[in-house]
């Protein structure tokens, strides 16, 4: 359901909550439009607004809203980002704060990383996180101000432990199109693979 909704409704749709994901309300799903007015709920299903849907405080996590919502893109505008930059910065919230650089690759709408099996980033594992991807578009010099649209995901990090080979093959195929290796049942034992589930996601352009 929640893939055929976001098919749906690809050239207004900002996010999209699971009741799983939502408090005050005993909704489905949730469905935040930029060209909604005016709420309204149909089939147990609430289509809203940015401004309504932080005003009446659904969502069980406290993460931010944006100052200037006349900036947000959609929600397949933010993967078409994450389509095209390589790579981003994944924040965790742990003894101390800490954010590393991280190649992604995106499989059926969801966002995996490759990494090894130690490093500090998975201090984060099963955790809220957060991570953000820039597309630089440039300095605009008359107006003093550098362009750039950019992607910032919020979400549970976790090991992905099914699946593995066909999305160790997706990942090569995005870094090293052409390449072809035979993955091994070894190799595949070895390699950690991780995901974000994701909760909420702000696409935003900063042009002039």
């Amino acid at each position: 359901m929640k893939t055929e909704l976001i098919k749906q409704y690809t050239e207004n749709l900002l996010n999209i909550y699971t009741k799983e994901l939502l408090k005050n309300c005993d909704y489905d799903y949730i469905l935040v439009l930029n060209n909604q007015e005016e709420s309204q709920v149909i089939n147990n299903i609430l289509y809203t607004n940015y401004q309504d849907f932080y005003k009446r405080d659904y969502l069980k996590y406290s993460i931010p809203p944006i100052r200037k919502p006349r900036k947000l893109l959609t929600y397949n505008d933010g993967f078409n980002i994450l389509n095209k930059v390589d790579y981003g910065t994944l924040a965790i919230s742990s003894k101390v704060p800490y954010c590393t650089s991280l190649n992604h690759f995106v499989v059926d709408g969801h966002i995996y990383f490759h990494c090894g099996h130690t490093g500090y980033k998975l201090e984060g594992l099963n955790q809220l996180v957060c991570y953000n991807v820039v597309d630089d578009l440039g300095i605009h010099k008359e107006v003093f101000t550098h362009n750039h649209q950019s992607v910032h995901i919020y979400g549970f990090l976790k090991e992905v432990k099914e699946n593995k080979k066909a999305l160790l093959e997706a990942f090569l195929q995005r870094f090293t199109p052409g390449f072809t290796k035979n993955l091994n049942d070894q190799m595949i034992q070895n390699s950690m693979l991780l995901e974000i589930d994701i909760i909420h996601m702000n696409v935003k352009k900063h042009f002039h």
